[in-house]
């Protein structure tokens, strides 16, 4: 008897355990193995812990057809993001890549093309530190509706900087800008269908508690990594409260992390970290897997507001510390939209 043969995703990366039944067999002994290995962190962040989560995927998930379907994907051309548009693009959608390089997101766009031959690919150009650059593209953009946006650009910066509006750059870069692209886009992602908002966080904002002063001045000297995980804390509080307010009009919110995986932004902004852990970090598309997942299954439909990681939901805090108050969440979803210069009531369908 011929045994089933394994689903692999177009770009050529196993979603699902070499053989269908054998996979299946070892599913509970995967999820004991997580409850083991999973808290150790590099165990569960890194490669191995992605093929062992894997074990437990539906396998049938990914098969599905975008045709028709709008999707609009930040940072698209490089890592993890170009995989995430390779994904959506190979399942027909059309795509549109959002990047401050547009050369490179050009080149992005005819390789696909060539790749996929989808030719609804697209890009624009889009600095999130530039308040005019993300007025254009709300302009610009000529899709009628939006079903998907994956607000995955960011960076993170060895040295302490601001923008031209004198907000920190780690703030305005990976969350300030994202904030205002998605209220700038919310007409067409409420004309979508099943629309869904998905932001990229990282599992580097574990260590971090909610700080609205550290947030928008980082303390000297000035660390990076801490910048980061601190802007990606605040990017989790913010998706649960979006989500809350735009429940009643078909749109789902979601935030996750992928993992380590092995990027050029990784590479340039960690190279220390990348040197030690490169040969056990997740390829790009192992980190967009959960992203593609969101996106495209409809079981991402069926809920909205939580934090994911390998297609499950966790939680979005491991040690107590940092767990903040109901108050502190106020405050920061108050004061991130002063800094953005957004109205909290423009989430309200009035």
């Amino acid at each position: 008897m011929e045994l089933p043969r394994p689903h692999r995703h177009p770009t050529g990366a196993d979603l699902s355990p070499p053989l269908t039944w054998y996979g299946r067999a070892l599913r509970p002994l995967a999820r004991a193995a997580d409850l083991l290995l999973d808290p150790s962190i590099v165990c569960s962040f890194d490669q191995t812990g992605f093929k062992r989560h894997q074990i437990q995927f539906d396998e049938t998930d990914l098969e599905v057809d975008l045709t028709n379907r709008t999707c609009v994907v930040t940072g698209g051309n490089s890592g993890i993001g170009l995989a995430t548009a390779t994904a959506l693009a190979e399942r027909n959608a059309t795509v549109w890549i959002l990047g401050r390089n547009l050369a490179r997101s050009e080149d992005a766009v005819a390789r696909l093309q060539q790749q996929t031959g989808n030719p609804r690919i697209h890009s624009m150009r889009l600095d999130l530190t530039d308040t005019q650059s993300i007025e254009a593209v709300a302009s610009n953009l000529p899709a009628q509706h939006i079903d998907v946006l994956v607000n995955n650009a960011g960076a993170l910066f060895s040295e302490r900087a601001e923008t031209a509006d004198g907000i920190e750059r780690t703030l305005a870069t990976n969350l300030l800008g994202p904030m205002r692209l998605t209220a700038s886009l919310l007409p067409r992602l409420r004309a979508g269908t099943r629309s869904r908002i998905i932001w990229v966080s990282s599992g580097g904002m574990y260590t971090q508690q909610l700080n609205l002063a550290d947030l928008e001045t980082p303390p000297e000297p000035f660390d990076g990594v801490v910048a980061y995980a601190q802007v990606k804390r605040a990017m989790a509080s913010f998706s649960t409260r979006l989500a809350a307010e735009l429940t009643d009009q078909g749109i789902n919110v979601h935030c996750m992390h992928p993992g380590w995986a092995d990027t050029p932004g990784v590479e340039t902004a960690l190279p220390k970290f990348w040197r030690v852990t490169k040969k056990i970090l997740r390829t790009p598309e192992s980190g967009a897997d959960t992203i593609v997942w969101l996106a495209t299954c409809d079981k991402a439909s069926t809920t909205t507001g939580q934090f994911w990681f390998d297609r499950k939901p966790r939680s979005q805090h491991l040690l107590p510390r940092t767990r903040p108050t109901q108050g502190q969440e106020d405050a920061l979803w108050l004061r991130l939209h002063e800094c953005a210069e957004i109205r909290p009531q423009l989430w309200q369908n009035t």
